[in-house]
């Protein structure tokens, strides 16, 4: 086909479309001119039912309460204090995480998940160093931990500009990653940028 025939091919297309565009407008246009008193009625919700969402955040705020009462009737309730502390972890509400994680860390200091926790809130709230310091101690426990690794090394590199640190930490997350390739590619990645400066 030439240039001129798919030109006036174009346009016949474009014309088409805005004839109908231009019929729509002109026939919805005389609809409403002879229903003036056409009306749109909204079905209004019951004043009684909260929004999902909302029934949703009453509901862990009642979940809450009832852990807060079951750790002030037994303070040495491990479970209680984890499940606070991972509500207030989801929440992002670092400091209310720290205080009934760090109280269960007390009470078992070998349990991982607990001081895993304890360093993410640390890391959320900036205190590198001790975050850190309770990853330390996890490799203690666990010494093949990659995902402890990788995060050292992501506050090695970017938080504290220790990139030698980051290096190693980033190496050895590669090594044990195991089965856990996005983590062990996630690793490598890291580790090729700080070897390419």
């Amino acid at each position: 086909m030439t240039d001129g025939k798919a030109t006036l091919g174009r346009k016949t297309v474009l014309l088409i479309l805005l004839g109908s565009i231009a019929a729509i407008f002109a026939v919805s246009f005389l609809y409403r001119m002879q229903n003036p008193n056409l009306q749109v009625h909204v079905k209004q919700q019951s004043r009684t039912r909260a929004p999902e969402g909302m029934t949703q955040n009453m509901a862990g705020m009642a979940q809450v309460k009832e852990l807060m009462a079951r750790v002030e009737k037994n303070p040495e309730d491990v479970e209680a204090l984890t499940e606070l502390g991972n509500m207030f972890l989801m929440m992002r509400a670092w400091d209310r995480a720290l205080e009934p994680l760090e109280k269960a860390v007390q009470l078992q200091p070998k349990n991982v998940n607990l001081l895993k926790g304890v360093g993410i809130c640390y890391y959320n709230k900036k205190q590198y160093d001790k975050a850190m310091q309770v990853y330390g101690e996890i490799l203690e426990i666990t010494p093949d931990d990659a995902l402890v690794f990788y995060n050292m090394g992501v506050i090695s590199k970017y938080a504290l500009s220790k990139p030698d640190q980051a290096k190693s930490f980033f190496r050895q997350a590669a090594e044990f990653a195991g089965q856990n390739e996005e983590l062990r590619l996630h690793a490598e990645e890291e580790l090729k940028t700080l070897e390419s400066k």
